[in-house]
């Protein structure tokens, strides 16, 4: 890997800087006996694999895959002067090159990176004959190793309109879109309608203008502010435009020379993705794990103090104050049955009113289409015989309903999982409320000071879903099928579109109940989780006041030499944790700049 390859971007090592930074605290408080249940491994998991999606897209024979290697600086994804890619290949760190390829059926497969072609292509895999979900390749590019994920899209706008449909799949899976455009071809009308599909999914676009060696400086600026014009006129604000030259920047990287590397242009852009990244997604996340932290911390001071505290507070005064926070305890014991209920409700109307609606509506929408799809294809081959027309209607279906359930199931789940984190923020306000105001009264009872701080709460539910289309037919079905067969032409044609109708809505609904049974189980099981998460919180906030307590008068009743050392170790636990907060305090007011 030459230097220049290395050099990235400030945004991305100040990122990677205080992740390392959040990871030394939670080693240091692993060491520290006052803090009870601490969810370090969690957090660790929720730091070390953060992702970035950034998805590139755009018409056929932009320059996506060669820009992708150029971002990498290596000579990775096939390209060609044909349109090339057909399935999305996803770019992710790895100590080496290895290439994985995903089937839909729940397959995966090992390649040398020599066969990629076999699978990615539309010569090597037309139509995706071979049923390939995704490829994944890892790569020890330092452009990868702080958890971006580069993602080649297969172009719009060609001839294969499944390689579209492909396309439109991950649109939902974007951090950031990078729509790519070319100098020496205009926009067309079906890349500004995928264009306006691509702003509803993504947040952030960068457009990109390739292939801009190709024209003299003054050239240039009249691509580039005409692609602007277009632009602004569809996105309705004005856009920022990078030129740049994906094979230049290639070289550059490959044969180490800056100079070649600057001329494409291609740093400038990748500075200003960076800092997208670290403030959009790395300041994120930097600041809920420090926050998750610091609140733990805060929980951790509060039960040392309280301890101290039982260690020279009279006996009677201490009981009574035990006796007030009986009471309080029973409250808030209530206020976790409350919390299951009200849960338990807010999920079955998140289904029924989320779910439930969508499968709904797609079902209808999906029949329609497929329907009209199904009558136009059956036109255009009822010149075959009878079976060779049942065969072609049969995969046209199979294939159909497949790349729409595809292209649905990823938009769905990342419409059901942005709203389960709505539910599950509210419910998480509640319960640290709950939280907070337990350690607000304890605080209060006690007199020790408590500082609350809020965290969040993530989905991460995995799918299990795959196809199934066919089910086994019985012997009435063969029957019918031969005798289908064997009739004149004419009278088996209209039988075998009708059956091929009823065909088609027998694999739509077998897939959306499959669908549906799985969104419907994730769901559960997020819930069960989360559930078990949050009312763990007051029980350990329970626990954690009543144990602190009990350890301070355990120690008053072994005599003063053992209350002493023990004052002294609480004292040292307290200068350690005031340490780990001024450090996460300091990794707080980094993100933030």
């Amino acid at each position: 890997m030459t230097e220049v390859a290395k050099s990235e971007s400030s945004a991305v090592s100040k990122y990677s800087h205080l992740k390392n930074e959040l990871l030394r605290c939670i080693n240091e408080m692993l060491t520290i006996e006052a803090i009870r249940g601490c969810p370090c491994e969690e957090l660790r998991e929720k730091i070390e694999k953060n992702t970035f999606n950034l998805v590139v897209v755009g018409q056929f024979k932009r320059g996506k895959t060669s820009l992708i290697n150029a971002l990498l600086g290596a000579d990775i994804l096939p390209v060609a002067v044909v349109p090339l890619t057909s399935i999305v290949t996803i770019m992710t760190y790895g100590d080496a090159l290895r290439v994985r390829v995903y089937f839909n059926d729940g397959r995966i497969t090992e390649i040398k990176p020599e066969s990629l072609p076999e699978y990615v292509t539309e010569k090597g895999n037309p139509k995706n004959i071979k049923d390939v979900s995704e490829v994944v390749i890892t790569y020890p590019s330092p452009y990868l190793k702080d958890g971006v994920r580069l993602i080649d899209t297969p172009g719009v706008g060609s001839i294969y309109q499944h390689n579209t449909d492909v396309a439109y799949q991950y649109l939902p899976k974007s951090d950031a879109a990078m729509f790519l455009l070319s100098v020496d071809q205009p926009m067309s009308k079906a890349e500004l309608d995928f264009l306006r599909d691509v702003k509803e999914y993504s947040n952030k676009i960068f457009f990109l203008l390739n292939k801009a060696d190709y024209f003299n400086e003054k050239e240039l600026q009249e691509s580039i502010e005409f692609s602007r014009d277009v632009l602004k006129e569809a996105m309705g604000t004005d856009v920022r435009i990078f030129p740049i030259s994906a094979r230049l920047a290639l070289e550059g990287k490959v044969l180490g020379d800056r100079d070649m590397l600057k001329k494409s242009r291609l740093p400038e852009f990748s500075e200003v993705l960076n800092r997208f990244l670290m403030e959009e997604k790395g300041r994120v996340l930097i600041l809920s794990v420090a926050n998750n932290l610091l609140r733990l911390l805060s929980q951790s001071r509060f039960e040392l103090e309280l301890e101290i505290k039982s260690l020279s507070t009279p006996i009677d005064e201490l009981q009574k104050k035990i006796s007030v926070f009986e009471t309080k305890k029973q409250e808030a014991l209530l206020e976790k049955r409350d919390f299951d209920i009200l849960l338990d409700g807010e999920i079955k109307r998140f289904t029924v009113d989320v779910l439930d609606a969508d499968i709904t509506k797609f079902r209808k929408e999906l029949i329609a289409q497929e329907q009209a799809h199904l009558e136009e294809e059956f036109a255009r081959s009822k010149s075959l015989s009878s079976r060779e027309l049942k065969t072609e209607l049969e995969q046209m279906i199979i294939e159909h309903v497949r790349q729409a359930f595809n292209i649905w199931r990823a938009m769905e789940d990342d419409k059901l999982a942005k709203a389960f984190e709505a539910i599950c923020r509210r419910f998480v306000v509640k319960i640290d409320d709950a939280v907070d105001a337990l350690l607000s009264f304890s605080s209060d009872l006690f007199e020790i000071p408590y500082e609350a701080i809020k965290t969040e709460a993530l989905w991460s539910a995995k799918s299990r879903f795959y196809y199934k289309f066919k089910e086994q037919p019985g012997g009435i079905e063969i029957v019918a099928s031969s005798l289908m067969l064997a009739l004149p032409k004419f009278i088996g044609n209209k039988i075998i579109l009708k059956k091929m109708q009823d065909y088609l809505i027998r694999a739509i609904d077998l897939q959306l109940g499959r669908a549906g049974n799985d969104f419907e189980e994730r769901i559960q099981k997020s819930k069960l989780d989360f559930r078990w998460e949050m009312l763990q919180r007051i029980e350990a906030t329970i626990e954690g006041i009543s144990t602190a307590i009990e350890k301070g008068m355990n120690k008053r009743s072994r005599g003063e030499k053992e209350v002493e050392e023990r004052k002294q170790v609480l004292l040292e636990m307290s200068q350690k944790l005031n340490e780990t907060g001024n450090k996460l305090m300091y990794i707080k007011k980094q993100a933030e700049i």
